[in-house]
């Protein structure tokens, strides 16, 4: 498999530093070199180029996303290479492998610990936390990736197509794809190892594994599972662990910078990506490749524009900068114009607390957790508290909250809300459409001379990403794609 060859490739040049008389020795048929203690694969959970996320899916594919006829117009080179993930074009997406590849590559990241662990060199404590960092790998990376190439986890859907669950490095390993289910109780049970960790919150090394993450991480997949009693209580687990929330505009100002192109001015912040962010549980950013995350009307239109400092400090209305740029047209910046919050957060957790309070009918709980955040993400002094005579019911406040979620994690958590949402059998809030009024695009060529609206709805099979064409031919068969007919 392409993704596996890769992995030793990259394990080979990882495990060369220190290594002077590496290219004195044979080279070996089975993998090239030998690992003898606990420090060689130490150091392959500390490659954090290869750890950080990176994901065009889920920053074009969402009603976050705007997809302008005029900004396209401007400059349709901008988007020679995303107008198939904006309009979901199954044919030409199996054409990219770059996701599906790194989360495979990480995954063989932890196989190899797995596969190495018992015949290392190493302290029985440095084993412990490698084997519980190595299912917590596992189970993270399985989890995104069933997030986007697998349908939304429901009753209906769990005997659907999961994924290839790669658990050694043998190439003769089946890589047949599970069912849904399957998959989903995998990642739980790598879930559950993980959880048996001891290890504290280490602001130093937040990539790597801690019990508040772990706790983090699982009220993050219970969410998903539609287990609000499970996401409430690993929620409120972590915060007791950590809880620190960030005021944006104390945090954020010191970086702003005010940039002059095309005759106009506009500031920024210009912050590096910070993998020591106190809000972290587990320090993920995901990398993105456009340069541009394009905001739509509706997505600034959930701001208070004036107080919010999320729309004041990250929202830059006439933006233009390195090659996406067009002026006139909005972008959204966090770190810098590339690195976005993805990885989970004290947020991320006052906010799954406050949707699980709400669905359980606690109003002041889940608007006191609401509250606590949103007076740390407005301008100083300008936060007004919200009160329970403002909701009209249970519906409405569950709302806000995940409203919330879309001003706070605008291009990295939404494309998961809409699936968990558009497959939650309670059914409480309304199904998500995603509309993108555009031009006729046949894959190639766009007529803008031809309007055309597109469309993904709720059940439509598309929300499963193709899987990468390339690795299905080389499986010869073997792994299934998702079907679109």
């Amino acid at each position: 498999m392409k993704f596996i060859n890769k992995f030793f490739a990259v394990l080979v040049i990882t495990s060369m530093v220190g290594c002077s008389k590496f290219l004195e020795e044979p080279p070996e048929k089975k993998n090239n070199l030998e690992i003898k203690n606990t420090e060689s694969l130490d150091l392959l959970l500390n490659y954090y180029n290869i750890i950080f996320d990176r994901s065009r899916e889920l920053i074009l594919s969402t009603d976050n996303y705007g997809l302008y006829k005029d900004y396209y117009k401007a400059k349709p080179s901008t988007f020679n290479s995303s107008l198939q993930y904006i309009v979901w074009m199954p044919k030409l997406l199996e054409q990219q492998s770059y996701y599906w590849e790194q989360q495979y590559l990480k995954i063989s990241y932890a196989n190899a610990i797995l596969a190495s662990i018992d015949k290392v060199e190493g302290t029985a404590e440095d084993k412990k936390r490698l084997l519980e960092d190595a299912h917590f790998l596992r189970a993270y990376e399985y989890f995104q990736l069933a997030v986007l190439y697998c349908l939304p986890y429901s009753e209906e859907n769990r005997n659907q197509l999961g994924l290839p669950l790669k658990q050694t490095l043998a190439f003769d390993e089946s890589v047949k794809r599970k069912t849904l289910e399957e998959t989903m109780d995998f990642i739980g049970s790598e879930l559950e190892l993980a959880l048996q960790t001891t290890e504290a919150r280490e602001k130093k090394d937040l990539w790597r594994i801690s019990k508040p993450a772990a706790m983090a991480f699982a009220a993050r997949y219970y969410l998903y599972l539609h287990d609000y009693d499970k996401a409430l209580f690993y929620a409120e687990e972590a915060l007791k662990k950590h809880s620190t929330l960030i005021d944006y505009e104390s945090y954020f100002t010191p970086f702003m910078r005010t940039y002059s192109s095309n005759g106009g001015t506009y500031s920024a912040p210009n912050a590096s990506s910070d993998f020591q962010f106190d809000e972290f549980y587990l320090s993920r950013m995901m990398y993105n490749h456009t340069l541009n995350a394009v905001p739509s009307e509706e997505l600034m239109n959930l701001y208070d524009k004036t107080n919010d400092f999320r729309y004041k400090g990250f929202f830059v209305e006439n933006y233009s900068l390195n090659r996406s740029g067009v002026p006139g047209w909005p972008a959204f910046w966090q770190f810098g114009s590339i690195g976005l919050i993805s990885g989970p957060g004290t947020p991320e957790m006052y906010l799954i607390r406050a949707e699980c309070k709400a669905r359980k009918n606690d109003i002041s709980g889940a608007i006191s957790d609401l509250n606590e955040l949103r007076r740390k993400r407005y301008v100083n002094g300008t936060y007004t508290n919200l009160l329970a005579s403002d909701f009209s019911g249970v519906k409405n406040l569950v709302q806000f909250v995940v409203d919330e979620r879309r001003r706070e994690f605008p291009f990295t958590l939404r494309w998961y809300d809409i699936k968990r949402i558009n497959s939650d059998p309670a059914n409480l809030l309304d199904k998500i459409t995603v509309t993108r009024d555009f031009y006729e695009y046949d894959g190639v060529d766009v007529n803008v001379n031809q309007a055309k609206v597109y469309s993904l709805e709720p059940g439509d099979k598309r929300f499963a990403w193709p899987i990468p064409r390339i690795d299905i031919q080389l499986s010869r068969g073997t792994i299934e794609q998702n079907p679109y007919d």
